[in-house]
C-alpha cells in the first residue's frame, strides 16, 4: 500500500447507508497486520459508504479509511473495501436465496488462483480480479475485503453513458481471457460445483421473480406508451407475461455441454469492470469486480449482459457483430496460449450461439438495465422494488421513464426484432 499525503475527511458518498457496528478497528487489526510492512497500531479509523445510492444493490460495500502508525514512528494511510451481506430490512432475503456471497466466496478462494496460475504457467502474467485480504463466514453473513483499487488509480467509466470502442475493446479482452482459463479449469478438474450450474433463475426462486414481474408489468407497459417508439403496440403484444418470462430464463440459463461453454462472470456491466490509464489517457489495465453471478453456461451470456448494459448508445449496435469478432479473436488466442486440447470455436459458432441464445438480450434490456441506467438515488434499492404500495410503485415508474432507459430500448428493441427474439 503507497502513502496517501491527502489530509482531507473523505467524502461519503452515501449518507443514508447504515454501517454495521463489527466493522470496527477490531475486525481489521489482523488484516492490517499481515498486510503492512512494520504496522504498529491504529491512529484514525473511518468507515463510508464505497458506492452512491443505486449503484449496488446486492451487498453492503464499504470503504474503510485508515490512518496507521508504523513501528519506525511515520504514518500511512490506507484504505481498503469491505463487502458484506445485506441486512433483512434491506431485502436480503431475495438476495440470498439467489446464492450470491457462497459463490464470489469461492472464485476468490479457489477460482481465480487456478486462473490466474494457468497463465502463469503458460509464461504470462494476466489480472483478472482485485486482491481478496480477507474471507470471512460467520453464522450469520460472508464478509470479504479487499485491496482499494482506487489507490492504485483505477476508476469506473460513467454508467450511464457506457463504454466507448477503446474501453468495449479492452473489456471484451479480459473477459475473453477469463472465460479461456474457466474452460481450461473444467477440463483439466472437471465439472464446477453446482453453485455454477445453478442460475438465479431456478424453480426455488420462480415466486420471487414472477411476483417482481407481476408488480412491474402494467406499469412498465404503461411507460412504454410514454417512450415516443414507433409502433409501440405492436411491441406491447409481444410483451412477455411474468411466467412466460421466467420459462424463457429458465429456458435460456440452461447448459447444452455440446456447445462451447465457459464460466460466466454473470453480472459483467460497467460498474463492475474498472480502468487505469497511461499518461496519455489510454486505458493501460482492466480488472473485474463484483465475481457473484459465476454461471457454467454459454459466453452469450457474458457478452449480451455487457453489450446491452455497458455499450455506449453510438456503438451498442452499429458495432455489436465487431464486439462479437473482437472477443473472439482474443479467446483464440488464449485458448491456443493455455494449449486447449478441443477445437476451438470459430467466429461464425459464436454468432450461432448469440441467436441460440438470444434471448440474454431481452431479458438483459428488461431486467438488469433498469437499475443499471437508473441515476442515482437513495430510494434505488432492492427493498423499494420489491415495495407493493405506492412508494414502489412511484420507484418502479420513475425507472421505467427515466431517459437513460428509454433512449436504450429505442435503439434496442427494433435491434431484436429485427434478430427475431422477441416475442412470436
Amino acid at each position: 500500500m503507497s502513502p496517501n499525503s491527502s489530509s482531507e475527511k473523505p467524502v461519503n458518498p452515501n449518507e443514508h447507508l447504515d454501517i454495521p457496528k463489527w466493522v470496527n478497528e477490531e475486525y481489521f487489526l489482523p488484516i492490517l497486520e499481515k498486510d503492512v510492512n512494520g504496522f504498529d497500531k491504529i491512529v484514525s479509523f473511518t468507515p463510508i459508504a464505497a458506492t452512491a445510492p443505486g449503484e449496488n444493490y446486492t451487498s453492503v460495500m464499504i470503504r474503510v479509511h485508515i490512518d496507521a502508525l508504523l513501528k519506525d514512528g511515520s504514518r500511512q494511510k490506507i484504505s481498503y473495501i469491505l463487502k458484506t451481506m445485506l441486512e433483512s430490512s434491506q431485502g436480503a432475503d431475495a438476495v440470498n436465496a439467489m446464492g450470491l456471497f457462497p459463490k464470489e466466496k469461492q472464485m476468490y478462494e479457489v477460482h481465480i488462483p487456478q486462473f490466474l496460475q494457468l497463465y502463469k504457467e503458460a509464461g504470462v502474467d494476466i489480472e483478472l480480479a482485485p486482491k481478496c485480504l480477507l474471507v470471512d463466514q460467520t453464522a450469520e453473513a460472508i464478509s470479504l475485503v479487499f485491496e482499494d483499487l482506487s489507490r492504485q488509480n483505477f476508476v469506473n467509466c460513467d454508467r450511464l453513458t457506457g463504454f466507448d470502442m477503446e474501453h468495449m475493446r479492452c473489456v471484451l479482452r479480459k473477459l475473453a481471457e477469463f472465460h479461456a482459463a474457466s474452460v481450461l479449469v473444467h477440463d483439466l478438474n472437471g465439472p464446477y460445483d453446482e453453485l455454477y450450474t445453478k442460475s438465479m433463475y431456478n424453480e426455488e426462486s420462480r415466486p420471487l421473480f414472477e411476483k417482481m414481474g407481476e408488480l412491474r408489468q402494467a406499469q412498465y407497459i404503461d411507460a412504454m406508451r410514454q417512450w415516443g417508439l414507433e409502433d409501440v403496440e405492436k411491441y406491447i403484444e409481444k410483451y412477455w407475461s411474468a411466467d412466460e418470462f421466467f420459462d424463457l430464463a429458465l429456458s435460456v440459463n440452461a447448459v447444452d455441454e455440446s456447445d462451447f461453454n465457459v464460466l460466466n462472470h454473470g453480472d459483467c456491466w460497467s460498474n463492475n469492470i474498472m480502468f487505469n490509464y497511461k499518461e496519455n489517457g489510454q486505458v493501460d489495465r482492466t480488472i473485474f469486480v463484483d465475481l457473484q453471478i459465476g454461471k457454467w453456461g454459454s459466453p452469450a451470456q457474458d457478452l449480451w449482459y455487457l453489450i446491452c448494459t455497458s455499450a455506449h448508445l453510438d456503438i451498442k449496435i452499429k458495432e455489436f457483430d465487431h464486439f462479437i469478432q473482437i472477443y473472439h479473436e482474443r479467446l483464440a488466442e488464449c485458448l491456443k496460449l493455455l494449449n486447449y486440447s478441443k477445437p476451438i470455436p470459430l467466429l461464425r459458432d459464436l454468432h450461432i450461439m448469440m441467436l441460440k441464445y438470444g434471448f440474454w438480450g431481452p431479458l438483459t434490456a428488461n431486467g438488469v438495465m433498469v437499475a443499471t441506467l437508473m441515476p442515482s438515488d437513495k430510494d434505488s434499492n432492492i427493498s423499494t422494488m420489491m415495495d407493493p404500495g405506492p412508494k414502489g410503485d412511484a420507484m418502479r415508474l420513475k425507472t421505467f421513464t427515466n431517459v437513460y432507459y428509454v433512449e436504450a430500448m429505442k435503439l434496442l428493441l427494433p435491434f431484436l426484432k429485427l434478430k427475431g427474439l422477441l416475442k412470436d
